[in-house]
């Protein structure tokens, strides 16, 4: 893909596989995340094991991608390091409430429960790819 088509397509709320190594052990979680053009940006609950495991080490892998059917897919596969950032706290809030804009609608944000998720101890996972594949087989933009 051209850089033009990965923004493009890491614009859409897709659901990204975050990649990390526990005790060289591999582990893959599902995440929402938010592409700032250079680097993706996801959120975690400061107790989940994300934070610890990132902290201790911070390589990661992140695959990206749709299918469309048949052989029509589009993916990006990237590596690089995750930094944990949790302060300060109001540049934290302002990341998690983007991220979650892009894939909760606003009467979803407003809920009790979008608040109290909201209202949860949370740190950001800055991503920055060091390595990207892409390819996309759809023919289309």
């Amino acid at each position: 893909m051209s850089p033009e088509a990965l923004d493009a397509f890491l614009a859409r709320p897709l659901i990204a596989r975050l990649a990390t190594a526990d005790d060289n052990r591999p582990r893959v979680l599902p995440m929402w995340f938010y592409w700032d053009g250079s680097e993706i940006w996801m959120e975690t609950s400061a107790t989940f094991p994300n934070a610890r495991i990132l902290r201790q080490n911070p390589h990661a892998a992140i695959s990206i991608d749709e299918t469309l059917g048949s052989f029509a897919f589009r993916a990006a596969v990237m590596r690089g390091q995750v930094e944990v950032i949790d302060q300060p706290p109001d540049r934290v809030m302002t990341m998690v409430r983007q991220i979650y804009r892009r894939y909760l609608r606003d009467e979803e944000m407003a809920s009790t429960e979008g608040e109290a998720i909201l209202a949860a101890h949370h740190v950001l996972l800055r991503f920055r790819p060091q390595h990207v594949l892409t390819w996309d087989t759809t023919g289309g933009p």
